[in-house]
């Protein structure tokens, strides 16, 4: 019995595959750069990932805790599902940015009425309570508040009265983690180099984007002190050490230093330091080198981290073609680094939407962002 319905279950991850890949030339397009881009099908495709693994409470990483109660739903009536807190986020985030850019989905209501139920007054009420309860606070810092300041950061950009009612609800929580932030980064510390939840530069990266939306000039000044600090005087991204195969990094160390550097710095500052610290990025033959994919042939569990952290170099890069003065790279290198970026998409596909929990629980939201994340100008870099 027990083989027979493990290959009916590998007899449907085939098909489904199979079923994916007919399909996937219309979830993305070209566009004008050679860069790819959502297409209403692959929106909605994405859209109905991230909505499945947000209601869905079980499996979760609280089976692992000495609790009698396993029901997350209980601890975080917002952020319950997508097995775990931080995962559960990000996919928020990944609807938002999805009904804010597709408004006419075919799931567009229940978005909304998804969003709607999660950013209830009760529910922030109580999800903000339990940060004030548990961990001093730090609870998901950096990873996972980052990512609540960037569903902020979207709602205050969007501008938008439905917009404007759920940021007023998440204001507690959104408080609370923002003074996190303000204290944390403001504090003396140590270089760290990760692709991980512990990533200092992606906790900066997002809370700059979040402060610069609300103009909060005390988090700016903490964030590029402690940016400075750190990655000012860097002189290599490391990225011939990626991805890391001891911790299964889920992102890319370098280019997320790369992502927040950009951001600090004026257009000509950054080019001056990317191009110190890697520049064989500046052409095309170095691009191809650097930027060579490691192919693995499993595309689940941990080894599923080695996607995330392929579509997070996408996002990553997007960000730097944004903030790089226009002459910076040429027609060739530009193209290059294009090329590198949609192989790197089509790579990381392969694992996602065939039924692998596992990965469909949070690939889906960095799918989304690999080509939806940065596509405000006004966040490229100061001026």
């Amino acid at each position: 019995m027990r083989i027979t319905c493990s290959l009916t279950l590998i007899g449907l991850c085939c098909a489904a595959a199979l079923l994916k890949a007919q399909y996937a030339e219309t979830y993305v397009y070209t566009d004008s750069n050679g860069l790819y881009r959502l297409t209403q099908s692959g929106a909605s495709y994405f859209a109905r990932l991230s909505l499945n693994c947000t209601e869905k409470k079980q499996p979760h990483t609280l089976e692992h805790y000495n609790v009698k109660d396993k029901d997350p739903s209980h601890y975080w009536p917002s952020f319950y599902g997508c097995y775990d807190w931080h995962s559960a986020v990000h996919n928020h985030w990944a609807l938002l940015k999805l009904y804010i850019t597709h408004p006419n989905l075919p799931e567009a209501d229940k978005i909304r009425q998804k969003l709607n139920t999660s950013f209830s007054e009760q529910a922030i009420a109580e999800e903000t309570a339990f940060f004030e309860r548990n961990e001093e606070g730090w609870f998901e810092f950096p990873y996972g508040q980052a990512w609540l300041l960037k569903i902020a950061d979207e709602l205050h950009r969007w501008n938008h009265p439905q917009g404007r009612v759920w940021l007023s609800r998440l204001n507690p929580l959104i408080q609370f983690i923002e003074a996190q932030h303000v204290k944390f980064w403001s504090a003396p510390d140590t270089l760290m180099w990760s692709g991980s939840h512990n990533s200092p530069a992606l906790g900066m990266s997002f809370a700059w984007d979040y402060a610069v939306s609300f103009k909060n000039t005390e988090l700016q000044q903490a964030i590029k002190n402690a940016a400075v600090k750190r990655y000012g005087s860097v002189k290599s991204l490391k990225i011939e050490l990626e991805p890391d195969t001891i911790r299964y990094d889920f992102m890319s160390a370098g280019f997320l230093v790369a992502d927040l550097m950009r951001k600090i710095k004026s257009p000509v500052e950054f080019q001056n330091w990317l191009q110190a610290c890697e520049p064989e990025l500046f052409n095309p033959e170095g691009t191809k080198k650097r930027l060579a994919i490691q192919y693995r042939n499993k595309h689940d569990g941990m080894e599923a981290h080695y996607d995330g952290y392929y579509l997070n170099r996408i996002w990553c890069m997007n960000g730097l073609l944004k903030a790089l003065p226009i002459k910076a790279l040429n027609f060739k290198t530009r193209q290059a680094w294009v090329k590198c970026m949609n192989t790197m998409w089509n790579y990381a596909q392969k694992s996602i939407g065939i039924g692998n929990y596992d990965i469909d629980h949070w690939l889906s939201s960095f799918s989304v962002f690999a080509v939806l994340g940065y596509e405000y100008p006004e966040i490229s870099g100061t001026k």
